[in-house]
Protein backbone atom coordinates (compact mmCIF):
# COMPACT_ATOMS: atom_id res chain seq x y z
CA UNK A 1 0.00 0.00 0.00
CA UNK A 2 2.92 2.32 0.72
CA UNK A 3 3.51 2.53 -2.94
CA UNK A 4 0.06 3.28 -3.87
CA UNK A 5 0.25 6.29 -1.63
CA UNK A 6 2.93 7.42 -2.46
CA UNK A 7 1.72 7.19 -6.58
CA UNK A 8 -1.41 9.23 -5.25
CA UNK A 9 1.18 11.97 -3.56
CA UNK A 10 3.19 11.97 -6.69
CA UNK A 11 0.39 12.21 -8.84
CA UNK A 12 -1.21 15.17 -6.41
CA UNK A 13 2.25 16.97 -6.71
CA UNK A 14 2.60 16.83 -10.41
CA UNK A 15 -0.80 18.36 -10.48
CA UNK A 16 0.49 21.23 -8.95
CA UNK A 17 3.19 21.42 -10.83
CA UNK A 18 2.03 21.32 -13.94
CA UNK A 19 -0.51 23.70 -13.11
CA UNK A 20 1.73 26.40 -12.08
CA UNK A 21 3.49 25.81 -15.17
CA UNK A 22 0.82 26.07 -17.72
CA UNK A 23 -1.16 28.79 -15.81
CA UNK A 24 1.46 30.85 -13.99
CA UNK A 25 4.62 30.23 -16.07
CA UNK A 26 6.07 28.87 -12.55
CA UNK A 27 8.48 26.26 -12.43
CA UNK A 28 10.04 23.74 -14.78
CA UNK A 29 8.24 21.58 -17.04
CA UNK A 30 10.66 18.74 -16.92
CA UNK A 31 10.85 18.91 -13.15
CA UNK A 32 6.27 17.85 -13.52
CA UNK A 33 6.88 15.08 -16.06
CA UNK A 34 9.55 13.68 -14.10
CA UNK A 35 6.79 13.89 -11.00
CA UNK A 36 4.00 12.13 -13.16
CA UNK A 37 6.83 9.25 -14.47
CA UNK A 38 7.28 8.86 -10.97
CA UNK A 39 3.89 8.23 -9.53
CA UNK A 40 3.25 6.09 -12.85
CA UNK A 41 6.32 3.49 -12.07
CA UNK A 42 5.36 3.77 -8.43
CA UNK A 43 1.54 2.53 -9.32
CA UNK A 44 3.76 -0.51 -11.24
CA UNK A 45 6.25 -1.11 -8.20
CA UNK A 46 2.71 -1.39 -5.93
CA UNK A 47 1.02 -3.43 -8.75
CA UNK A 48 4.57 -6.00 -9.36
CA UNK A 49 4.66 -6.53 -5.21
CA UNK A 50 1.16 -7.09 -4.58
CA UNK A 51 1.28 -9.82 -7.52
CA UNK A 52 4.64 -11.45 -6.19
CA UNK A 53 3.48 -11.32 -2.19
CA UNK A 54 0.09 -12.51 -2.71
CA UNK A 55 0.12 -14.05 -6.40
CA UNK A 56 -3.12 -12.09 -7.02
CA UNK A 57 -3.56 -9.02 -9.57
CA UNK A 58 -5.16 -5.74 -7.38
CA UNK A 59 -8.10 -5.59 -9.70
CA UNK A 60 -10.77 -7.02 -7.71
CA UNK A 61 -13.83 -4.82 -7.64
CA UNK A 62 -14.67 -1.43 -9.52
CA UNK A 63 -12.13 0.70 -7.27
CA UNK A 64 -8.92 -1.31 -8.26
CA UNK A 65 -10.37 -1.70 -12.20
CA UNK A 66 -10.71 2.75 -12.10
CA UNK A 67 -6.88 2.64 -10.57
CA UNK A 68 -5.54 0.46 -13.47
CA UNK A 69 -7.76 2.46 -15.89
CA UNK A 70 -6.43 5.92 -14.48
CA UNK A 71 -2.81 4.75 -14.79
CA UNK A 72 -3.21 3.16 -18.42
CA UNK A 73 -4.27 6.64 -19.39
CA UNK A 74 -1.23 8.25 -17.37
CA UNK A 75 1.24 5.95 -19.45
CA UNK A 76 -0.93 6.65 -23.11
CA UNK A 77 -0.40 11.05 -22.32
CA UNK A 78 3.39 10.07 -21.32
CA UNK A 79 3.65 8.38 -24.60
CA UNK A 80 1.98 11.05 -25.97
CA UNK A 81 4.18 13.81 -24.39
CA UNK A 82 7.46 11.30 -26.01
CA UNK A 83 5.92 11.97 -29.44
CA UNK A 84 4.36 15.34 -29.46
CA UNK A 85 6.55 17.05 -26.20
CA UNK A 86 5.66 20.49 -25.92
CA UNK A 87 2.46 20.01 -28.15
CA UNK A 88 0.24 18.23 -25.16
CA UNK A 89 2.31 19.49 -22.01
CA UNK A 90 -0.09 21.82 -21.31
CA UNK A 91 -2.79 19.65 -20.15
CA UNK A 92 -0.34 17.35 -17.66
CA UNK A 93 -2.29 19.05 -15.20
CA UNK A 94 -5.47 17.14 -15.90
CA UNK A 95 -4.38 14.04 -16.46
CA UNK A 96 -2.14 14.28 -13.39
CA UNK A 97 -5.04 15.00 -11.35
CA UNK A 98 -7.13 11.80 -13.34
CA UNK A 99 -3.86 9.72 -12.37
CA UNK A 100 -4.43 11.23 -8.32
CA UNK A 101 -8.37 10.90 -8.44
CA UNK A 102 -7.96 6.83 -9.29
CA UNK A 103 -5.08 6.16 -7.85
CA UNK A 104 -7.05 7.31 -4.75
CA UNK A 105 -10.20 5.35 -5.67
CA UNK A 106 -7.52 1.85 -5.81
CA UNK A 107 -6.79 2.35 -2.03
CA UNK A 108 -9.88 0.22 -1.04
CA UNK A 109 -9.06 -2.23 -3.39
CA UNK A 110 -5.73 -3.51 -1.73
CA UNK A 111 -7.13 -6.45 0.01
CA UNK A 112 -9.03 -8.01 -3.48
CA UNK A 113 -8.19 -9.26 -6.64
CA UNK A 114 -7.31 -12.02 -9.23
CA UNK A 115 -4.56 -14.57 -10.10
CA UNK A 116 -5.63 -16.17 -13.19
CA UNK A 117 -3.28 -15.08 -16.30
CA UNK A 118 -6.26 -15.20 -18.50
CA UNK A 119 -8.34 -13.03 -16.53
CA UNK A 120 -5.71 -10.52 -15.37
CA UNK A 121 -4.70 -10.14 -19.59
CA UNK A 122 -8.54 -9.70 -20.01
CA UNK A 123 -8.21 -6.97 -17.71
CA UNK A 124 -5.64 -5.15 -18.43
CA UNK A 125 -6.37 -5.26 -22.18
CA UNK A 126 -10.08 -3.53 -20.94
CA UNK A 127 -8.21 -1.12 -19.41
CA UNK A 128 -6.51 0.22 -22.22
CA UNK A 129 -9.65 -0.10 -24.31
CA UNK A 130 -11.59 2.47 -21.96
CA UNK A 131 -8.04 4.64 -21.66
CA UNK A 132 -8.06 4.81 -24.97
CA UNK A 133 -11.36 5.44 -25.58
CA UNK A 134 -11.12 8.36 -22.85
CA UNK A 135 -8.22 9.92 -24.40
CA UNK A 136 -9.92 10.00 -28.14
CA UNK A 137 -13.03 11.40 -26.27
CA UNK A 138 -11.48 14.03 -24.21
CA UNK A 139 -9.60 14.83 -27.61
CA UNK A 140 -12.76 15.21 -29.73
CA UNK A 141 -14.12 17.50 -27.52
CA UNK A 142 -10.97 19.57 -27.47
CA UNK A 143 -11.04 19.49 -31.25
CA UNK A 144 -14.53 20.62 -31.62
CA UNK A 145 -14.25 22.81 -28.94
CA UNK A 146 -11.21 24.46 -30.92
CA UNK A 147 -12.72 24.04 -34.29
CA UNK A 148 -15.90 26.69 -32.59
CA UNK A 149 -13.14 28.89 -31.15
CA UNK A 150 -11.74 29.06 -34.67
CA UNK A 151 -15.20 29.83 -36.52
CA UNK A 152 -15.01 32.51 -34.46
CA UNK A 153 -11.86 33.92 -34.65
CA UNK A 154 -10.88 33.90 -30.94
CA UNK A 155 -8.55 30.86 -30.00
CA UNK A 156 -8.38 29.41 -26.21
CA UNK A 157 -4.56 29.61 -24.28
CA UNK A 158 -4.53 25.95 -24.57
CA UNK A 159 -4.35 25.86 -28.00
CA UNK A 160 -3.32 22.51 -30.10
CA UNK A 161 -3.08 22.40 -33.88
CA UNK A 162 -6.31 20.56 -35.30
CA UNK A 163 -3.76 18.28 -37.19
CA UNK A 164 -2.52 17.24 -34.14
CA UNK A 165 -5.84 16.99 -32.56
CA UNK A 166 -7.06 14.74 -35.48
CA UNK A 167 -4.19 12.03 -35.33
CA UNK A 168 -4.70 11.70 -31.65
CA UNK A 169 -8.26 11.12 -32.16
CA UNK A 170 -7.94 8.58 -34.97
CA UNK A 171 -5.21 6.85 -33.42
CA UNK A 172 -7.38 6.58 -30.22
CA UNK A 173 -10.35 4.80 -31.77
CA UNK A 174 -7.96 2.81 -33.70
CA UNK A 175 -6.50 1.31 -30.47
CA UNK A 176 -9.62 1.40 -28.49
CA UNK A 177 -10.70 -1.10 -31.34
CA UNK A 178 -7.34 -3.22 -30.96
CA UNK A 179 -7.63 -3.37 -27.20
CA UNK A 180 -11.81 -4.38 -27.48
CA UNK A 181 -10.50 -7.26 -29.39
CA UNK A 182 -8.24 -8.17 -26.73
CA UNK A 183 -10.94 -8.24 -24.22
CA UNK A 184 -13.35 -10.33 -26.34
CA UNK A 185 -10.67 -12.86 -27.07
CA UNK A 186 -8.64 -13.11 -23.72
CA UNK A 187 -12.40 -12.92 -22.23
CA UNK A 188 -13.51 -15.80 -24.46
CA UNK A 189 -10.10 -17.88 -22.95
CA UNK A 190 -10.74 -17.29 -19.81
CA UNK A 191 -14.63 -18.39 -19.85
CA UNK A 192 -13.74 -21.34 -22.02
CA UNK A 193 -11.18 -22.07 -18.97
CA UNK A 194 -13.65 -21.44 -15.95
CA UNK A 195 -16.99 -22.33 -17.70
CA UNK A 196 -16.10 -24.58 -20.06
CA UNK A 197 -17.80 -22.46 -22.59
CA UNK A 198 -16.33 -19.70 -24.57
CA UNK A 199 -19.47 -17.37 -24.26
CA UNK A 200 -22.12 -16.55 -21.31
CA UNK A 201 -24.79 -14.06 -21.31
CA UNK A 202 -23.02 -11.77 -18.78
CA UNK A 203 -24.65 -8.27 -18.83
CA UNK A 204 -21.02 -6.44 -19.19
CA UNK A 205 -19.70 -9.19 -21.81
CA UNK A 206 -22.96 -8.27 -24.08
CA UNK A 207 -21.87 -4.48 -23.51
CA UNK A 208 -18.42 -4.90 -24.22
CA UNK A 209 -19.35 -6.82 -27.48
CA UNK A 210 -21.77 -4.03 -28.52
CA UNK A 211 -18.78 -1.39 -27.86
CA UNK A 212 -16.79 -3.49 -29.90
CA UNK A 213 -19.22 -3.63 -32.80
CA UNK A 214 -19.50 0.39 -32.19
CA UNK A 215 -15.51 1.10 -32.54
CA UNK A 216 -15.61 -1.54 -35.39
CA UNK A 217 -18.08 0.80 -37.34
CA UNK A 218 -16.22 3.94 -36.58
CA UNK A 219 -12.78 2.51 -37.72
CA UNK A 220 -14.17 1.71 -41.12
CA UNK A 221 -15.86 5.13 -41.72
CA UNK A 222 -12.05 6.57 -40.38
CA UNK A 223 -10.23 4.40 -43.06
CA UNK A 224 -12.93 4.44 -45.82
CA UNK A 225 -13.20 8.57 -44.92
CA UNK A 226 -17.04 7.98 -45.35
CA UNK A 227 -17.95 10.36 -42.87
CA UNK A 228 -17.34 14.06 -42.18
CA UNK A 229 -14.40 14.94 -39.20
CA UNK A 230 -16.90 16.91 -37.22
CA UNK A 231 -19.41 13.99 -36.99
CA UNK A 232 -16.93 11.21 -36.62
CA UNK A 233 -15.54 13.16 -33.21
CA UNK A 234 -19.29 13.23 -31.97
CA UNK A 235 -19.78 9.44 -32.26
CA UNK A 236 -15.87 9.41 -30.62
CA UNK A 237 -18.15 11.41 -27.59
CA UNK A 238 -20.70 9.63 -27.85
CA UNK A 239 -18.74 5.91 -27.47
CA UNK A 240 -17.08 7.93 -24.34
CA UNK A 241 -20.13 8.37 -22.67
CA UNK A 242 -21.75 5.21 -23.76
CA UNK A 243 -18.55 3.67 -21.92
CA UNK A 244 -18.42 5.61 -18.86
CA UNK A 245 -21.82 4.38 -18.18
CA UNK A 246 -20.91 1.06 -19.04
CA UNK A 247 -18.15 1.22 -15.99
CA UNK A 248 -20.16 2.73 -13.95
CA UNK A 249 -23.94 0.77 -13.97
CA UNK A 250 -23.00 -2.68 -16.07
CA UNK A 251 -21.52 -5.21 -13.76
CA UNK A 252 -20.80 -8.64 -14.31
CA UNK A 253 -23.17 -11.85 -12.79
CA UNK A 254 -22.44 -13.91 -10.16
CA UNK A 255 -20.75 -17.24 -12.17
Amino acid sequence: MVFLILSAFLYLTAFFSFTLKTFKKIGNERASKLLLVLALLSYLFYVIYRYVSTQVFPVGDFHGTAALIGNFLVAVFVVMLLILKKKVEDFGFAIAFVGFLTTMLGLPATKGGFADPLFISHLISAAGSYAFIIFGGITSALKLFIEKKLKGKHVSSLFLPLSVLRRIERVSVNLSFVFLTLTLVFGSLWTKNFLGKHWINDPKLIFTLLIWFYYAVMVHLNIVKGIKPSRFSYLSLLGLVLSIGGILWIRHTDF
